[in-house]
């Protein structure tokens, strides 16, 4: 049986179009009690325009793997602790400045809640008290040209996100 060329042409831009627009979750973030977390002191710079980078930080990696969600539904995550990798060096440098300072002790972890909505509101899945964390963060390959403060934190999202939400066990 023979199909009509104007049936294989519709069927083809179908599924051509259908996956570009079938995928475009979108991502809130949020932080509870950020003046409790074990670690968000910047080494350099101001506690506020510092926790504004982290937020924004978080808030692009989060709507990037959003994207990945089928249309409609919306990530919530709320974190409740956050331990960046390193620890800012007490010792004071000349002008005010404290260090990072990136050693295996000082891993980055990550504790939080998340939701998945649905267009109507409608919970999808959700869990409270994920709890990230690499403890050999400084061991894996990094890219010389990571601009971003907040590497390990952010990878650690994006990996929890694949494996989590979709199923890639990469």
């Amino acid at each position: 049986m023979k199909t009509p060329i104007a049936l294989q042409t519709a069927v083809l831009a179908l599924v051509l179009v259908v996956p570009a627009t079938a995928m475009a979750g979108e991502a809130k973030m949020s932080l509870m009690n950020p003046d409790k977390f074990t670690d968000i002191k910047p080494g350099n710079g101001t506690d506020k325009s510092f926790r504004k980078g982290l937020e924004r930080a978080f808030t692009e990696e989060l709507s990037k793997s959003a994207k990945a969600l089928p249309a409609g539904q919306t990530l919530e995550v709320t974190f409740t602790d956050i331990d960046l990798a390193g620890e800012v060096d007490p010792v004071d440098m000349p002008g005010g400045y404290q260090l990072r300072l990136l050693k295996d002790v000082y891993f980055p972890r990550l504790q939080f809640d998340y939701r998945v909505l649905d267009a109507s509101g409608a919970v999808v899945s959700e869990q409270k008290g994920v709890e990230l964390k690499d403890m050999s963060y400084l061991t894996g390959p990094r890219s010389a040209t990571t601009s971003t403060s907040f590497y390990y934190e952010t990878k650690m999202l994006r990996e929890w996100f694949k494996k989590t939400l979709l199923g890639d066990p990469k």
